[in-house]
Parts: C-alpha cells; sequence; structure tokens
C-alpha cells in the first residue's frame, strides 16, 4: 500500500498509508480543546495512527501516554510513528479493545482520557467496504455507551474524559455521562462556516464533580460563508 509522511505541525510527523483512516479535523479539535496539565497520565481510546497522542506532547510535558488500538495494522503504523517522533519514552501502543479496558488497565490509573469514537449507525448506513475504515466511522466494535463506561473505569476522581461527536446524540452524551459518574463540565459546538449548523460538538466531563457546565465560544472552521 502506498505510504506517505506527512507535516502535522511542531515538527511531528505522521505515517499514513492509503486505505486506512486518515488524520482529520476530529482529532486535531480534540487535541486542542482537553484539558492537560504537565506530568498527567493520559490515555486515548481507538487512537487510529496515533496522532491525537502526538499532538498531546506539543502542549504540555506528559509523564505517560497509552495509545489503545483494536487493529493490528493501526496499531503497527502508530508504534512507527512514534518510533519516528523518537517519543517511545513517553508514548505506549496497545493493542486492546475499548470494551475490555478492565483486563488491561487499573481502575482510575489516568488523568485524562480522550476518544474521537466511531460516530455513525450500522443500520441504516453506508459502509466503507475498507474494513478499518469502516470500523473507524461505524460503531462496527465500539459504540458510545462502550467509550463513556470505558472513561468511567479509566479515570480518578476528579479526572477528565473529553470526546469528539456528532451534536445530534448530545442528549446521549450527557446521559450516559451521569450515569456513569462523569459530570459534563466543558462543552464547545464548531460550525463548517457562518450560517451552517454545528456539525461537531466536543464534550469534556470531570469524574465525580458537582453540576456546572461551561460553553465555549463557538468555532467556526471557514469563514467564507459559501457552500
Amino acid at each position: 500500500m502506498t505510504e506517505r509522511i506527512d507535516d502535522i505541525g511542531g515538527g511531528l510527523k505522521l505515517i499514513q498509508q492509503e486505505g486506512l483512516f486518515a488524520l482529520g479535523t476530529d482529532a486535531v479539535l480534540l487535541s486542542k480543546f482537553a484539558s492537560l496539565y504537565a506530568n498527567d497520565r493520559v490515555i486515548d481510546l481507538g487512537t487510529g495512527t496515533g496522532s491525537i497522542p502526538l499532538m498531546l506532547t506539543l502542549r504540555k510535558e506528559l509523564s505517560y501516554i497509552a495509545a489503545l488500538e483494536l487493529q493490528p495494522e493501526l496499531a503497527a503504523l502508530c508504534r512507527r510513528s512514534v518510533e519516528l517522533n523518537k517519543l517511545n519514552h513517553i508514548i505506549e501502543v496497545i493493542a486492546g479493545d475499548i470494551r475490555k479496558v478492565h483486563d488491561v488497565f487499573p481502575a482510575e490509573s489516568f488523568d485524562l482520557a480522550t476518544c474521537n469514537p466511531p460516530y455513525m449507525p450500522v443500520t441504516g448506513s453506508l459502509i466503507n467496504a475498507r474494513k478499518p475504515v469502516a470500523i473507524a466511522r461505524h460503531e462496527l466494535c465500539c459504540q458510545l455507551e462502550d467509550v463513556v463506561k470505558a472513561f468511567a473505569w479509566l479515570v480518578r476522581y476528579g479526572g477528565k474524559a473529553a470526546l469528539v461527536y456528532r451534536p445530534q446524540r448530545l442528549g446521549d452524551i450527557f446521559c450516559l455521562m451521569r450515569e456513569h459518574g462523569l459530570e459534563p463540565k466543558r462543552l464547545q459546538f464548531v460550525y463548517p462556516r457562518p450560517g451552517k449548523e454545528a456539525n461537531i460538538v466536543l464534550v469534556e466531563a470531570e469524574k465525580g464533580a458537582k453540576p456546572g457546565l461551561r460553553t465555549l465560544p463557538p468555532l467556526t472552521l471557514r469563514g467564507d460563508g459559501k457552500d
């Protein structure tokens, strides 16, 4: 398969391969949105090629990042990107299933968990014929509740969990987070251009926190207002 090495900013390089899920806007937005502090222990669920862990290293000096990925071919690509950027001492790539994190990690072992999960339900959707892309886009191996349950297991009391999703599921996100002891604390809508409805939402919750939601200023990706 054809490969390329992309510059993703800050001197970082990302190896991407034709036929596998590529870096998109959602991952960039989430890597900038999530609350991050020096020496945090972080886990990125369904990391794909590892773009989010890589970009997080530009923001703070972190003690450890676990990059969890179900698909072996993506995990292998992620490891190569980590090695290319000489970040093996910070980022550990782990082949594993979001639905089975309790078998891999101790409870409450991270300060922050992030996820850019598949958005599209299997029913009524046109599923990509390429299996790696289909798994990344559709809820074939991971549903929203699986992500929230994993967040609840992984983050410590007072820790954060951040995800990027579609605004149509915001009610479900809030309900599931509260059901599993995660209180939504920060929210940001992203608009493709002025005059259009939001097509991305960023949500961050805190484990064990009291109610109180901050709505951040909206982001608009394009400013020309053209269709």
